[in-house]
């Protein structure tokens, strides 16, 4: 009987084994995404990108007087056009336009058991409606009619590809340990993206000592690697150890319940000469925001230093190239970013943002760009937002976005105001300065011999924005700005037309 009994306890204690292995690996999916309808208006008569060369003007008086006899001539050949009834060939300096897109995001995360778990997210668009369906054969295999990878849209046809991956990594997890690795394509951020806000391939490890109330963020991400080169065709790589690697160093405490402190350090090791620049910089950053009941505030400031190596070159006096050599450039900026925010009820609330780096934008009168000396500061590859038009990467114009932001500086406040409901009111002003005047005796048009002058006012912007919450999963949001230029940003783009851009669109998102 004893031994009977023996048996059955065996066999039962086996059975629960057995079954909790096999609960173990059962594959546990979770997915979420969101599918996006935009429609887009907008319109401007000014500049976006500067048309004209950045080198020096050696002789202002002849340039000026040469752009002034090609504007002349463009002027009286459409004259002698219009006289025999052709059409114009001049367009007008200002554009108006609607456009609407679609997008698919897609993120599945499966788990085998409770220390893997990967990780696969795709998007498919932006694919606008009546887009093309091929990519150009171009040369440069560019074509600015397609907006997304491959984007379709054009009716009869269809992109070959327009899916692309965002992530694609394995997450091991040890909670006994409180310990975290990610492998694999992945998104790497610093605190609200001004250093790092990218996806890419690297590995993250992730340490939390609750005892300390710390977390310990280490990783690398390869941003480039252009190793695998066989130009010559002979089986062997023409280019060894070109690649970019970033190393970043984190260290959150939230000892106290109300103040997040955060140190950090990202560093650039840059080998790879196919564009023309090498670079080891660092980036290091104290990032500290403090939460009250009726008010919060965030003071961050970064410090950049570092070298970079840019290829130059030497002309004589035709303009003719004579040889290349390779000048190093010692940086050493910085930015500052300051929020505010008091919060009158639930449903309303005011807001007060300053960002701002040091150096100049643009190019100096030698045609290098001028964050390269003058205690310029270098970006990395944030992305960030402040205002609709001015810096901003989610969409319509930007005059300027995250890796762009150099010797600028943004102030502004808005209000967000729940009313009837689910509808947010966000209503916005902002002013943007550089902090350096951009030189203007590189301009052709913009320039001293016409009359202009230099300054550091860019301009202000105006924005109004509303997020209609039809249910928890659906959203209706409607977003616009109206930016009015100032003369350091025709200095800026050396463009003496125009005054305002504008954009308004309402975006459809449901998510699951």
């Amino acid at each position: 009987m004893k031994s009977r009994f023996i048996i059955l306890f065996l066999f039962v204690t086996s059975f629960h084994l057995w079954a909790d292995d096999e609960e173990s690996q059962k594959t546990n999916i979770n997915f979420s995404g969101s599918f996006r309808v935009r429609g887009t208006n907008v319109g401007r008569d000014v500049l976006l990108t500067r048309q004209t060369p950045v080198t020096r003007v050696t002789n202002p008086e002849a340039e000026f007087l040469s752009r002034q006899a090609q504007d002349a001539e463009a002027i009286n050949k459409d004259l002698e056009r219009r006289r025999l009834g052709l059409p114009s060939e001049l367009t007008p300096r200002r554009e108006d336009i609607s456009y609407y897109d679609t997008r698919f995001l897609y993120n599945m995360s499966f788990s085998a058991s409770k220390y893997v778990e990967g990780i696969w997210g795709m998007q498919v668009g932006d694919i606008p409606f009546g887009g093309k369906g091929l990519r150009a054969t171009g040369p440069d295999g560019f074509d600015p009619g397609i907006i997304g990878p491959g984007s379709g849209g054009e009716r009869g046809r269809t992109a070959a590809v327009n899916v692309q991956t965002n992530f694609l990594y394995l997450n091991f997890r040890i909670p006994e340990q409180a310990l975290f690795i990610k492998v694999g394509q992945q998104l790497f951020s610093s605190p609200q993206g001004r250093v790092l806000f990218s996806t890419g391939t690297g590995v993250s490890i992730v340490k939390n000592f609750q005892f300390l109330r710390l977390v310990w963020d280490v990783g690398v991400l390869r941003a480039r690697d252009q190793s695998f080169l066989d130009v010559d065709k002979n089986g062997f790589a023409d280019k060894n150890y070109q690649n970019s690697n970033i190393f970043y160093n984190r260290m959150k405490i939230e000892y106290f319940r109300n103040i997040r402190n955060e140190f950090y350090a990202y560093l650039l090791d840059d080998n790879d000469k196919t564009d023309n620049e090498t670079a080891r910089l660092g980036w290091y950053g104290l990032f500290n925001e403090f939460n009250f009941q009726s008010f919060s505030f965030i003071v961050h400031g970064i410090l950049n230093t570092g070298t970079v190596r840019k290829l130059k070159s030497i002309t004589d006096t035709n303009g003719l190239t004579v040889y290349n050599t390779r000048s190093r450039h010692y940086i050493k900026g910085g930015m500052y970013d300051f929020q505010f925010t008091y919060r009158y009820s639930d449903q309303l609330n005011f807001n007060l943002i300053a960002l701002g780096t040091t150096g100049r934008p643009g190019y100096d009168e030698n045609g290098l760009e001028a964050n390269l000396k003058g205690n310029g500061y270098r970006t990395l590859a944030p992305g960030f937002s402040i205002s609709n038009i001015a810096t901003d990467f989610t969409g319509g114009y930007a005059l300027f976005n995250g890796s762009s932001f150099s010797g600028l500086n943004e102030y502004g406040a808005f209000a967000n105001l729940i009313a009837f409901g689910p509808y947010q009111f966000t209503f916005g002003y902002y002013q943007l300065w550089a902090t350096k005047s951009p030189e203007i005796r590189i301009n052709r048009e913009f320039s001293e011999w016409a009359g202009y002058k230099t300054s550091t006012y860019l301009g202000m912007e105006y924005n109004f924005n509303i997020r209609y919450n039809v249910t928890s999963d659906f959203q209706i949001v409607f977003r616009s700005g109206y930016y009015v230029a100032g003369d350091a940003l025709f200095v800026l783009l050396d463009s003496k037309y125009g005054r305002i851009l504008r954009e308004a669109f309402v975006t459809l998102e449901h998510r699951f």
